[in-house]
């Protein structure tokens, strides 16, 4: 992951810019240029050399590495991939949520999701991650959803219903018995057995905390006019095309549980579209 974390650090910047929409927290982040050119092709790279650690697990990654078997550690990692239409499939959503988590966020993941389906022709079910964070000694679990579309007022729409679905304490309580019988860490790892008694001990889901990273991506004219993220006009541009969609995600008035933190994830592209077809090719190389 050195190189991967190297690598997405070169190309995917966090925006700042100050506002007041603070009922829910929201981060936005922009890719760089090169020659001109919104380096959105460059995505498609770093999602390749990501599904290795998205699809498989550490104890998997181990033994392929242990055998010298590479090439069946791409193989398999590939197979886990969702073999659906390009258009209605999570998993580059998923993925590409999964780097910036990993990447951006303190947080790691505890349990391979895509793993525990029953057919590569199905979704993930419930939420699209499962990473974890300590913080001031507290267990975080970051449970995540990814809308990875071209539209804007499409993507937080979809995210919207989601969270309130999965925020049921019906499915919240279906959710955290899936995650309690996966658990990847190791028995040594530090902090095994807070995440464990979290999750195994039959405490009341209102003491958990979970903070739900959503990530919304979609098509953005802006992007075209520009070539350097350190222009002034593309910073005061983009500013103002953010502050657009903050003030979007706040006309929905989402009110979580008081133990339940939601962010958001805003990355815009100029085309979506043109991403999910290569990495689509990809993938019919890949697998």
């Amino acid at each position: 992951m050195k190189q991967l974390t190297k690598r997405a650090r070169n190309l995917i910047f966090k925006f700042d810019l100050s506002h007041d929409y603070i009922k829910t927290e929201k981060t936005a982040m922009t890719l760089n240029y090169e020659d001109g050119k919104y380096r959105q092709s460059e995505i498609v790279r770093i999602i390749r050399e990501s599904v290795i650690h998205f699809a498989l697990t550490k104890r998997e990654i181990k033994k392929y590495k242990d055998d010298d078997d590479f090439g069946e550690m791409q193989r398999k990692a590939w197979e886990r991939i969702s073999k659906a239409h390009k258009n209605s499939k999570g998993d580059f959503g998923e993925l590409l949520l999964y780097i910036i988590l990993s990447v951006f966020f303190p947080s790691e993941k505890f349990v391979t999701k895509v793993r525990l389906r029953s057919s590569t022709k199905d979704q993930i079910k419930g939420f699209d991650c499962a990473h974890f964070s300590i913080e001031n000694e507290d267990v975080y679990l970051w449970l995540g959803e990814a809308k990875f579309h071209q539209s804007f007022s499409g993507a937080i729409a979809d995210a919207i219903k989601s969270i309130k679905e999965h925020c049921e304490i019906d499915y919240l309580r279906d959710e955290i018995s899936i995650l309690s019988s996966n658990i990847e860490l190791n028995d040594n790892y530090p902090e095994y057995e807070k995440i464990n008694d979290i999750l195994n001990s039959g405490g009341t889901l209102d003491k958990i905390k979970i903070r739900i990273p959503v990530l919304l991506t979609y098509d953005c004219k802006v992007l075209t006019n520009h070539k350097d993220i350190e222009n002034e006009t593309f910073i005061e541009e983009m500013t103002g095309e953010f502050l657009k969609k903050y003030k979007k995600i706040e006309d929905f008035e989402l009110l979580p549980k008081p133990n339940i933190e939601v962010l958001f994830i805003i990355i815009p592209f100029e085309s979506v579209a043109i991403i999910k077809t290569e990495l689509e090719k990809l993938e019919e190389v890949m697998r």
